[in-house]
């Protein structure tokens, strides 16, 4: 390797790496993570951010904004903000703005849980359909809506309204009670009322009444997350040399609370991306890894050492193979 060479650093965010449901503790006694175990070995805790399970933005979206020099003020990180910067939207940088998805409400005896969007497939056709219909209502109360090509099931909604408010993330959401997760803020009245307004007009929709036919979920809430403004990357804060790849591998078994599949997933990741970050890490290239649980975010980076201390370090970690076969003990304090 040229004494000279400057790598782009490689930093890999990994959400729910830590399952805290009581059906867990069976299966992660199985989970095997020799390269996750081994590469931790030759890392050292360089940020430790801590909230509670209550905290409206998780640990991973924390994480993401601190990486990308945003704002992490819980429930306001300006993600939708950042979107319709990216897209040259008007008064992108001067007004506030929020994301809203379409969702499928279930009501169960006890609560109104909210399902994971994905499943309901929206198409292109339906979204146009929807927004159309809507928007007349968000008008009325100041709020424009906004296409996404890519995500036909999410909207970018902009107005005064939004400002100060705090949403929650569908990732805190997803198979929740969503009394404890509403929209907090001045305007927070007419956000609920404008819920309510297009629950009833999904109600009757005629893209549900298509949907119907075909068997499939219907349409029938909307949530806004994402919400905030005035979104400017602190230069001082964001690392032009780093290169960061949010894996969600692990998400949707965490949704569904399937934990066989969680455990797989992790052994998945384990073998593909722990390998390459070991082989990374090996090789002298710098590596820096975040761990994100329910309530905390570990990031991890490489420790500095010359050549002979890493060799030194790898023919340890190999020759101390039963601790390498252990799930990782920082994974039970996420």
């Amino acid at each position: 390797m040229h004494p000279h060479t400057v790598f782009q650093t490689m930093h890999i965010l990994i959400p729910f790496a830590a399952a805290t449901s009581p059906d867990t503790d069976k299966w992660v006694q199985t989970v095997r993570l020799p390269n996750l175990n081994r590469l931790l070995a030759t890392m050292v805790v360089s940020h430790s951010d801590v909230e509670t399970a209550e905290s409206y933005s998780p640990p991973h979206e924390r994480a993401l904004a601190r990486l990308q020099g945003l704002p992490t003020t819980d429930g306001c990180i300006p993600w939708a903000a950042e979107r319709a910067i990216c897209l040259g939207l008007p008064n992108a940088q001067s007004t506030a703005w929020s994301f809203i998805t379409l969702c499928h409400a279930q009501v169960t005896m006890n609560d109104v849980q909210l399902q994971n969007p994905e499943l309901l497939q929206v198409t292109e056709a339906e979204s146009e359909t929807l927004l159309s219909d809507m928007q007349p209502y968000f008008a009325e109360d100041g709020l424009a809506l906004h296409a996404l090509t890519d995500l036909p099931n999410t909207w970018l909604v902009s107005g005064e309204p939004l400002r100060g408010m705090h949403t929650a993330s569908l990732d805190r959401v997803i198979g929740k009670n969503i009394d404890a997760w509403q929209a907090k803020g001045e305007h927070s009245n007419n956000i609920h009322r404008l819920q309510n307004e297009m629950q009833m007009l999904l109600y009757t929709h005629k893209v549900n009444t298509a949907r119907d036919r075909s068997k499939q979920l219907n349409i029938n809430s909307i949530w806004f997350h994402g919400s905030g403004e005035n979104c400017q990357t602190n230069p001082n804060e964001k690392n032009s040399m780093l290169q960061v790849l949010m894996l969600r591998n692990l998400a949707n078994a965490a949704f569904d609370q399937d934990w066989h599949a969680w455990a797989t997933a992790w052994q998945e990741l384990d073998a593909t991306v722990g390998a390459d970050l070991l082989t990374r890490a090996n090789n002298g290239e710098p590596v820096s890894l975040t761990l994100c649980g329910e309530h905390t975010a570990l990031r991890y980076e490489t420790k500095p050492a010359s050549a002979l201390a890493r060799t030194i370090d790898k023919v340890k970690s190999f020759l101390d193979l039963k601790p390498s076969y252990l799930l990782p003990k920082v994974l039970f304090n996420l």
